[in-house]
């Protein structure tokens, strides 16, 4: 692949500049496109409509340089089959043999590793995790001796931002089509004889989500409820007015396994930790998770138990050391009042949910989906914690992705609240039940609390 980019770079020749009192005329003969990050798919294939790439040169690079379009001549979009053919531009000038100009553009989709190992740009360290692809966007005028009279290149980072968008949001590619071409196109405006020869340029894009069967149609085109975190609190407006909520610290005690005497405080644990395979290496803790809801000057206590696997083996390494001990022995108190209990199972994989890598969506609108012809397994979706237990009178199951940091509340059998955030709640989307507020927001503080928080 280097000496395809050898012989790129080889053209990479000044600009000659086109000097005439009037103005002259080009075509654009080709556009052609070819993703090296994804080479099967189809997100990166030229749109059936080129005129806004065709436009972006217009009133960009041929305005600067003096020179007109010929509006009437119909430029080929090629999409590359092999990524040999980088670099290689076929001229036949059968159809515009007249024409004083030619101009060639280039669209190659590459990884940042890509760029960085063949010297194109200098990508910043702090931003190259961010990036998905970085997209080569090329322009070559010929005159009619075939000379290369301008070439110049942007290299356009694409980096995915997260905006009302919730669900699977994925790396590759960067957007979804639409927004893609949109970039490429005012990457495209940016090609000017002012620029280096190979100049990098950022561009930030919607993140692309995966479809699911799972949160998507709960989600669609749902209003989002934003929080404000920036704050000790945790607060956002509903219906009834703002909400202001706390999760403090936890509290963690270590439980001394040795000693067997009645003033131990956690005495009547110890036949329970006795029965856990391997209580004599791993160590066992007593979890201590206040919460309180301001507004209603209401103040919980979560009391947990947790056992720290200090050997795992490697059939164990994908799961987290931290593990809750079974069985519903985890308790909700009010005050000095236990009003619930709860359960914790580890990895669960949920039954008949999945989501769907070869089709795309924005996060919002799912009536507007994208199969960009990949060939992947449906993957199933996997709850990192599901937590189910009782709440006063109601029935509650939390379920905790880290992989996409969406927490799903369900109460009463109804999914009633689907919140983003990995460590502190960015938004939401909340179900309009005549459920209480105050469990709701007992369940999303529960579902933030340090307790619950994927292990650094």
């Amino acid at each position: 692949m280097k000496t395809v980019f050898k012989y790129v770079a080889s053209l990479l020749l000044p600009l000659i500049v086109i000097i005439t009192h009037a103005q002259s005329k080009v075509v654009v003969e080709q556009i052609q496109s070819y993703s090296m990050v994804s080479p099967t798919a189809n997100y990166w294939q030229l749109p059936n409509d080129i005129n806004p790439l065709l436009a972006a040169l217009d009133s960009g690079l041929f305005k600067q340089i003096n020179l007109i379009r010929d509006k009437n001549y119909k430029t080929t979009a090629l999409q590359l089959s092999k990524q040999n053919q980088i670099g290689k531009i076929t001229i036949d000038w059968s159809r515009s043999a007249n024409s004083n100009f030619h101009a060639y553009v280039e669209l190659y989709e590459m990884s940042p590793e890509f760029v960085i190992q063949n010297k194109l740009a200098q990508i910043p360290p702090s931003k190259f995790d961010s990036i998905s692809s970085v997209w080569y966007i090329s322009c070559n005028i010929y005159n009619q001796r075939r000379e290369t009279i301008f070439k110049k290149t942007i290299l356009l980072s694409m980096m995915p931002t997260k905006s009302i968008g919730m669900g699977y949001a994925i790396d590759i590619p960067a957007s979804t089509p639409a927004f893609i071409f949109k970039a490429i196109q005012k990457g495209i405006s940016l090609v000017s004889p002012n620029i280096d020869d190979m100049e990098y340029i950022e561009a930030k894009v919607p993140a692309a989500y995966a479809t699911d069967n799972f949160w998507m149609p709960f989600l669609h085109n749902e209003s989002r409820i934003q929080f404000d975190t920036s704050k000790p609190f945790i607060s956002y407006n509903n219906s009834i007015g703002l909400q202001l909520l706390r999760t403090p610290p936890a509290q963690m005690n270590k439980i001394n396994q040795r000693d067997k005497s009645i003033n131990n405080p956690y005495f009547d644990m110890l036949p329970v930790i006795k029965k856990r395979l391997g209580s004599s290496v791993n160590e066992y803790y007593h979890v201590l998770q206040p919460l309180r809801d301001v507004n209603r000057d209401l103040d919980y206590n979560i009391v947990a138990y947790l056992e720290l696997n200090l050997s795992p083996n490697d059939s164990e390494g994908s799961r987290s050391p931290i593990i809750f001990l079974p069985g519903n022995m985890h308790t909700i108190f009010l005050d000095q009042d236990s009003i619930g209990s709860f359960s914790v199972e580890e990895t669960v994989v949920e039954k008949d949910k999945f989501f769907n890598l070869n089709e795309l969506f924005n996060g919002l609108d799912s009536t507007k989906k994208y199969n960009i012809g990949t060939l992947y397994e449906k993957r199933k979706i996997i709850s990192a914690k599901s937590i189910e237990g009782n709440f006063k009178s109601y029935k509650f199951k939390l379920l905790i992705n880290y992989a996409n940091n969406l927490k799903t509340i369900f109460i009463n059998d109804k999914m009633v609240i689907v919140a983003e955030g990995r460590n502190k709640p960015f938004q939401m989307v909340a179900a309009d039940t005549e459920v209480d507020a105050e469990i709701k927001n007992f369940l999303l503080q529960m579902s933030f609390s340090e307790i619950f928080q994927m292990p650094y």
